[in-house]
């Protein structure tokens, strides 16, 4: 025989769960919303030390300290060369306590646009957006004085 009572009742038992599923659901969601908002900024790609040290140089003094670049594009006044630098694979495993396990496959696009034969801008691009390369363009022109 089933108990009796408005808090015992078989309906009001079995529509508990779905009242707490809701709630449970609604803050996972919350939760997880959050998470990804926070997570979404992109990373700076301006204000890095050799970005900075690139300003006013010449084009020869960039093709020397960084070598030759994969792209180079001249219109009237305006050059820009474009130098691309993937992370090494060892930096793609993260190690963990008893094994590794991979990680995004990342890199950085550096272009330099020189007005006149110097340096009038560097900007980084990083592959993918999500991910900070800094350190890889950085590397890009790590013998420029």
């Amino acid at each position: 025989m089933l108990p009796t009572g408005p808090d015992l009742h078989p309906v009001y038992i079995i529509m508990r769960p779905t009242g707490f599923r809701r709630h449970a659901t609604l803050v996972i969601l919350l939760a997880s919303g959050l998470q990804v908002g926070c997570q979404s900024t992109l990373p700076v790609t301006e204000g890095y030390p050799h970005q900075q040290r690139l300003q006013g140089k010449t084009k020869q003094e960039v093709l020397t300290c960084a070598g030759v670049p994969l792209q180079e594009r001249a219109e009237g006044p305006l050059t820009m060369l474009r130098y691309y630098k993937e992370a090494p694979l060892l930096e793609e495993s993260m190690v963990g306590s008893r094994s590794s396990r991979p990680t995004v496959h990342h890199g950085c696009w550096a272009t330099v646009l020189l007005r006149n034969e110097r340096v009038d801008q560097v900007g980084y691009r990083f592959v993918p957006n999500s991910v900070d390369a800094s350190n890889d363009c950085e590397a890009i022109f790590a013998n420029c004085p």
